[in-house]
């Protein structure tokens, strides 16, 4: 089963909940997700992220009030709205609580995960590290993709697996956990997410033409060569986008596409660039060839499409020619940095 790309492998991508909701940030998309829950599938909305918001290696939304943190290195940014400027002035951020795995802010305290060390550290400050205190984090919580604070009482991480698919898991100092799946509207938006809703990206080969000579002579001819190329409109999650400054749907789709494609398999990808490809919306083009097929001669012309589930979604530009029914074995498109990485 594929999985979701966790945050030290998504740079700029982090989730956090505040009493306005749960939030999915994307940086490498500039924009976020807001919705009541992360369960919830009402009222899924899509926003601009402000350019002085983007890149920030963490984000920590106060799950009492409406105060984000935008971590950036040693130090941090606070704003109430992501889709505006945070305040210009920076905040130190105190030794004890850098290089963390994960942030989270609940019951008026900041929650610093080290899942290396299986601890959470509580402090009442992030720039001074006041009132320090750790506890232990349950083997069992040590392995979440994302952390957050689900309500003023409640951590809560987001994790994958083949029976419950993505979903939250809630638990707290008492011992008390709760899970919750997390709704496709939301798992879409997350990196590898489109791969976990709609069962897999695959890439293929498709003979979209034979030509044969079935003579003993020479057949000289004109041959009309009919393909499709672009992009399938594919609606791939229920979002409004009813806010100014938000992305126009098309972007998106094509966006999180490209970035579906371009990750490893392990989380649901092919490896693939596609920002060379034609991503606008799909039409037929012909092209006549004039060709001497030679005696008993076939000549199989082939088309590379990438897709989500088991339909299509981008017919690609490039053709091959073989002369057998034998798809050809290289592909037209170039490597990604993931997938050469295996990120």
């Amino acid at each position: 089963m594929a999985g979701i790309v966790p945050r030290a492998h998504s740079p700029g991508t982090d989730v956090f909940a505040t009493p306005h909701g749960f939030f999915v940030v994307r940086s490498d998309l500039g924009c976020f997700l807001q919705a009541p829950e992360c369960h919830s599938p009402e009222a899924v909305e899509i926003r601009g992220l402000h350019p002085a918001c983007q890149g920030g290696e963490h984000y920590v939304g106060d799950a009492a009030g409406s105060s984000v943190c935008i971590l950036r290195g040693d130090a941090f940014h606070r704003t109430t709205d992501l889709g505006a400027a945070p305040s210009p002035d920076a905040l130190p951020l105190h030794p004890t609580c850098r290089g963390g795995d994960h942030y989270a802010s609940w019951g008026g305290r900041f929650s610093v995960i080290f899942l290396a060390r299986g601890v959470v550290l509580s402090v009442a400050d992030l720039s001074t590290g006041a009132g320090a205190k750790e506890m232990l984090l349950e083997p069992a919580s040590c392995h979440g993709l994302y952390y957050y604070a689900r309500d003023a009482t409640h951590l809560a991480f987001l994790g994958v697996d083949e029976q419950r698919g993505l979903y939250s898991q809630v638990f707290s100092s008492s011992g008390h956990q709760e899970v919750f799946p997390v709704h496709a509207d939301v798992a879409s938006f997350l990196p590898g997410g489109l791969s976990l809703v709609h069962r897999g990206t695959f890439g293929a080969w498709e003979c979209i033409k034979l030509i044969q000579n079935e003579t003993d002579g020479p057949l000289p001819g004109s041959h009309e060569i009919t393909r499709k190329v672009g992009r399938v409109e594919k609606k791939l999650a229920n979002w409004t986008f009813s806010r100014a400054g938000s992305p126009a749907p098309a972007d998106l789709s094509v966006a999180l596409l490209q970035a579906q494609f371009s990750l490893p398999p392990a989380y649901g990808g092919l490896g693939l660039r596609t920002e060379q490809e034609e991503w606008e919306a799909v039409a037929e083009e012909g092209e006549e060839l004039r060709i001497i097929l030679q005696p008993r001669q076939k000549l199989y012309w082939w088309q590379y499409h990438l897709g989500l589930g088991n339909q299509p979604v981008l017919f690609c530009r490039c053709l091959k020619v073989t002369r057998s029914p034998a798809s050809p074995d290289n592909l037209p498109l170039p490597w990604s940095d993931a997938g050469d990485a295996g990120v």
